[in-house]
């Protein structure tokens, strides 16, 4: 068996966290790396194709930021992820740095449930850059300069919606609309539920609501007018969307599996600790 780490750098805790964590893998004979350490090698592989090979399993430590970068690895190797979270509440990291250790043992044993989430997959059409974008929680393109718009056609199959004139388009999951899709004013939407989500960011028209889309439905983004626009996927670095371009984002082959533990907490009981909802007692008006 051979783990990888994925690291919130910058924190303290995690890197403590992480240490452990490898140690004790160390201990019982499975070999370990870590994302930041990958090099790339002589074929000129990327850090994460490198660090990804072979890989049985994902760990993230950190937030839910650090797990979206671990699920692009783990997307990779075709293997899990487990996320321990060090910091601030999170939508996907829910197991404490000091259950990590019975974590993985329960891992080891067969006795965590695997949670497969829908994922995206983003292919340009004359950009420039060719190599397909993986995403867990969304896909947006956006305005390239802060005091612009940019004109987005969208199209779903081979239907025209309408032009955007707008910050930006994202296309979410439904893990993904507690994300940016969510501040953009989207819906909230069960991760169990299989859909795609098309969400205007700050929408200069009428028409400024989100759509809830079939799983298997295609969305296409055309960049019109005379601004470029730019693609994040997952909030990784953008990339150039040249004038004329085209953006065609549909759900990937493989989903994100996540680990979870049996009898974790709920995704509603969690909705509401992270946004600190009232509940009364059953039948108060």
């Amino acid at each position: 068996m051979k783990v990888g780490f994925v690291v919130h750098p910058a924190r303290r805790e995690a890197m403590e966290a992480a240490a452990a964590l490898v140690t004790w893998c160390r201990d019982r004979g499975l070999e370990t790396r870590s994302l930041e350490e990958a090099d790339v090698g002589a074929d000129a592989s990327s850090p994460v194709e490198t660090f990804a090979q072979g890989l049985g399993l994902v760990v993230s430590v950190g937030g839910d930021g650090t797990l979206l970068r671990a699920a692009l690895a783990a997307n990779r190797a075709l293997a899990p992820v487990l996320g321990i979270n060090v910091g601030r509440l999170g939508f996907l990291t829910e197991v404490e740095p000091e259950d990590g250790p019975d974590a993985l043992e329960a891992f080891l044993a067969g006795d965590l449930d695997v949670e497969e989430r829908t994922a995206l997959v983003a292919q340009p059409e004359g950009a420039g850059w060719d190599e397909p974008q993986w995403a867990l929680n969304e896909v947006i393109v956006e305005k390239a300069e802060p005091q612009r718009m940019v004109r987005l056609a969208t199209f779903v199959g081979d239907d025209e919606i309408t032009t955007f004139s707008a910050d930006g388009v994202i296309v979410a999951t439904a893990t993904g609309s507690t994300a940016y899709s969510f501040a953009a004013r989207g819906p909230i939407v069960s991760p169990r539920l299989d859909c795609l989500l098309l969400t205007p960011v700050s929408p200069h028209m009428v028409f400024d609501r989100a759509l809830v889309l079939a799983p298997d439905e295609r969305v296409t983004l055309e960049v019109r007018g005379t601004q470029p626009g730019l693609l994040s996927a997952d909030g990784r670095p953008a990339l150039q969307l040249p004038v004329g371009c085209r953006v065609v984002i549909r759900r990937a082959e493989d989903p994100a599996r996540l680990l979870r533990r049996k009898g974790a907490e709920s995704f509603y009981s969690l909705l509401r600790r992270k946004f600190s909802l009232p509940a009364g007692p059953p039948g108060e008006a």
